[in-house]
Parts: structure tokens; sequence; C-alpha cells
């Protein structure tokens, strides 16, 4: 009987690129004629955000937005001031070799931000962006599915794998106009603005993914009344958003995901019913990147040999992908400081970031354990009602629990902080509590050994060590069933059926009886 081999195109993920590119911020301004001299600068930040991106054959191009703000105090004044200005940078990345259905993760952070009054009426900003770049593209590899003939044995291992991907990214523009309401006084200028994406869910329709969810925005901005008082007011709103995302040829039997970003959000300050500042128009811009993964399942072959003849094999080391499991957890952390110069009377403003984050996953206890510095930033206030910024980074080391085995997977997540409250003692100790929530996806995957070529000499057959159709072999505990038939050159089936294994690995040492079979 010839032999007959069935293959199968298996699609298997490699990473391209991985690397971090750095860019500096570099801004000199000159404040305009209606601002008030510099006369202490309170802080300085840079956000940046990955506005568009684009790929091609052989590069990524990207363009990279930084947001830069300024906060002072002029000569005899404690109102704030904010200096808010943007600079774009477009830049590229070589692609090492082409692939197919690339998928690109950018991910921004401001490496540092520092800030200095060279005159009265100007400013120089110096920071600096590192840019995460992640590229990884599918290829096809050939495996052996199944051989038939020439009395070969076959050890097989079912496999499920990402079959079908599906990919689509569609930018969406939210529009929120917002009453501040009574109790808020006017606003005569936004300090700083930030986003929260919470409550996100998707769902599959015929040719559609349907993707929900909710942006969280809070602002805090300055006020000034008649009789020259000023101070700063914090405020939040929801923006709910649904979205239908087209995608050919899905269907129920998909698995979707979405990684939900913030391009931008623009407040602006408008006049209301009352004549004043009291009333806000939002647009925020989300990019969403949609996936759609359908998985099937393959027996694949991992090991063969002949009863009769010689073989030889080819083998091929394959990292499968399989469907993405969402990853959701929120971790407790705190920090504290205890000011040294002055101690602040009030506290306006509490936001908090995360820097130099490493995410381990822990196979032997199937952990994901997370460590980095929680940045806090608060914007407080002195007896006099001056407002200063006060620091503080905290290390910290968080664990949470996987539903999903880690073995051989990929975290591709983000650390946010959430929900920072803090506490003033009466001796000026701030103690802040923030909760950190993992948000993303972990996408499991298997590395395997299989066959991608067989050969059997059908000329010369084996020369067995005597004319016998029974033998016997002493098997020891824990040995696998296959090892054992590969070196007699006989079938697994035939030597469980004659012993009344139940396991194909043996459960405690023992005789067994080996049947020789053609």
């Amino acid at each position: 009987m010839d032999l007959k081999i069935n293959r199968e195109m298996l699609p298997v993920t490699e990473i391209l690129l991985d690397e971090v590119q750095e860019q500096s911020v570099e801004l000199d301004y000159v404040l305009p004629d209606y601002d008030p001299d510099i006369f202490r600068i309170i802080g300085c930040e840079i956000q940046p955000t990955i506005v568009n991106s684009t790929t091609g054959t052989d590069r990524i191009t990207y363009e990279l937005r930084a947001d830069i703000r300024v906060l002072y105090c002029g000569s005899e004044s404690t109102l704030l001031q904010c200096v808010a200005q943007q600079m774009t940078f477009t830049r590229n990345v070589e692609l090492p070799r082409p692939a197919e259905d690339l998928q690109v993760q950018i991910r921004p952070r401001t490496t540092y931000a520092n800030c200095r009054a060279v005159s009265p009426r100007r400013l120089e900003v110096r920071g600096a962006v590192s840019v995460s770049i992640r590229a990884a593209g599918d290829r096809k590899q050939e495996v052996i599915e199944d051989v038939f003939g020439m009395h070969v044995q076959l050890r097989k291992v079912p496999v499920e794998y990402a079959a079908q991907k599906r990919r689509a990214t569609k930018h969406i523009l939210l529009n929120e106009d917002v009453e501040l309401g009574q109790s808020k006084p006017p606003i005569r200028s936004i300090v700083r603005s930030s986003v929260r994406l919470n409550h996100e869910e998707q769902s599959i329709l015929a040719g559609k993914l349907v993707a929900k969810g909710e942006a969280t925005v809070q602002f805090l901005y300055t006020w000034q009344q008649e009789d020259g008082s000023n101070g700063l007011e914090q405020m939040q709103f929801t923006v709910p958003y649904s979205q239908i995302v087209d995608m050919e040829q899905i269907d129920d039997t998909y698995r979707g995901s979405v990684d939900t970003q913030v391009v931008r959000c623009d407040l602006k300050p408008c006049t209301g019913k009352n004549g004043s500042m009291d009333s806000l128009q939002c647009e925020l811009e989300l990019c969403l990147r949609c996936t759609a993964i359908k998985t099937a399942s393959i027996q694949l072959v991992t090991d063969a040999f002949s009863t009769l003849y010689p073989c030889e094999q080819e083998t091929v080391s394959l990292q499968i992908d399989m469907a993405p499991v969402p990853v959701h957890a929120v971790m407790p952390c705190s920090a504290s400081l205890q000011p040294t110069d002055t101690v602040p009377e009030c506290i306006y403003d509490l936001h908090c970031h995360v820097r130099n984050i490493n995410m381990q996953l822990l196979s032997d206890t199937n952990r994901i354990r997370i460590s980095g510095m929680l940045c806090c930033n608060l914007l407080a206030g002195d007896a006099d009602g001056m407002p200063m910024m006060l620091e503080k980074e905290e290390a910290f080391e968080v664990y949470t629990d996987s539903e999903t085995p880690v073995d051989n997977a990929v975290l591709q997540a983000e650390v946010l902080p959430t929900d920072c409250t803090y506490h003033l003692a009466s001796d000026g100790k701030i103690t802040i509590q923030a909760s950190l929530l993992l948000r993303g996806y972990l996408r499991p995957s298997a590395r395997h050994t299989c066959l991608s070529g067989l050969t059997v000499d059908g000329e010369n057959k084996l020369v067995r060590d005597g004319d016998y159709a029974l033998k016997l072999y002493y098997g020891v505990e824990h040995e696998n069933v296959w090892d054992i038939a590969k070196r007699c050159r006989t079938s697994v089936g035939a030597i469980m059926e004659e012993n009344d294994l139940t396991d194909e690995q043996l459960t405690a040492a023992g005789m067994l009886f080996i049947p020789i079979v053609q």
C-alpha cells in the first residue's frame, strides 16, 4: 500500500518588531499680551497620544501628538494660569519583512517633562516621550494532519487555533453639551482634563460588531468672581457610546474584542442661559480597533514511525495562537507623603498615573504580577490660597489571579489608576488610595513540535531480533505507552487492549504484554 499524507496549512503568528522609539519634546513659548507675567511656575505635564497610524508593506507610520500644559501664577495673584500647547510628530519604523494580517500596537508614555521661565514672558519646556511599538504578523506553515499506509503509526495532539481573523478600525466622534449647575461657579479657564473608559462590551451580529461603553470625562477649571476672589473647581460627566462596526463574513461563531483608545478630548466653555460661562461643549474622539476570531480544531501529528519500515521525519516548532480572553481586574494601591516646607491647607485636585510597568505571567501559580511606580500629583493650596504642586512616586507590586492558563500566553493590557482618593491630616500628611485597573486581553498560545515531512523506505524492511508474536516488557511508573510502542515497533492500541489499560501513561510499574502487529 502506498503512503498517503494529508497536509494542512496553519496560520502561525510571529513577532516581527518589538522596540521603543524616543521622541524629544522641546517648546519655547512667549506669553501673549493678555496673559500676566510669570512669577511662579506650579507644574508642567506632557500628555502623549497616538493620533493615527498606517501600515505599509515595509514600514509603519504613526502620528504622535504631545499636549503640553504649564501651570503658573502671576505676581501678587493666587489665580492659576494655564498655558496649553500642542506639538505633533510623524515617525516611521521599518519592518524587517512583509507579513500577512499585520497586528500593530503603539503605546506612548511620558519619560520626563521639565519647565523653566527664561524670562517673565518666556517659557522653556523640555521633555521626552517613549513610544512602544509591537508588530506581529501571520505566515502559513504546512503541517501533516494524517498519514495512511505502510504500517505507519501516528501520535497526535488536538489543537484549537485561530483559523479566521477579521480586523477593522473605526474613529468615532462623541459630542456632549454639559451644564455646570447652580452650585458650580462659571468657568474662567480649563486647567486639566482626563478621560476614563469603562463598562465596555461587544457583541457580534451577521457581518457587524456592536461595541458599547461609556467614557467618563473629568476636568479641573479656574473661576474668578467680580470681587477678585478665585479658586479651582472639579467636575465630571459620562458620555455613553454604541457603535456598529462593519466586518464582513463574521457571525456568531466568531469571538469579538475591541481595543478602545482616546484620541482627543476637546472641552470648550460657552455661555449658558444665565449669560455666564456655565456650560461646556465636549467633543470626544475615540478609536475602536476591532478583532473577530473564529477558532478551529486540528489533530497535529507530533511523532510517527512504521512497524515494518524505517522512516525519517522532518519537524517544525510552531507557536499556535488561540482566541484572546478578556482580562479585567482591580487591585488596591496606596501612597503617602509628608510635605516638608509649606503645609497644604486644602487639596484642589489629585491626578495619578503609573510608569515603569512590568507585567509578569506566573505559570506556577497561574497569577499575574504587576509592578511599577504610582505617580501622584496633588494640586494644593496653602493658607494664603497660593497654589502649589505636590508630587510623590511610590513603588507597588500587586497580584491578580487568572482564570485562563498563562503558560505560553501573551498579555496585551494596560494599567490605569482609577478611583483615586486622598486624606489630608491635620499635620499635613496626605494618604492616597487608588485602584489599579488591569484592562486588556490575554492571548493564549501553545508551542508544538509537529511533523512537516515524513519519508518511509518501503524497499527495506526492519529486521526484528526474533520471530515472535508476543513479548514481555517491564514498564516503569509514568512511562508513556507511545514510547513503548515505538521502541517495540507495535501500536499503542494493541498494547492498551492486551493489558486492559485506560490511560496512555502508566500509573504504576509492572510487567506488560507487548503484541507484535504488522
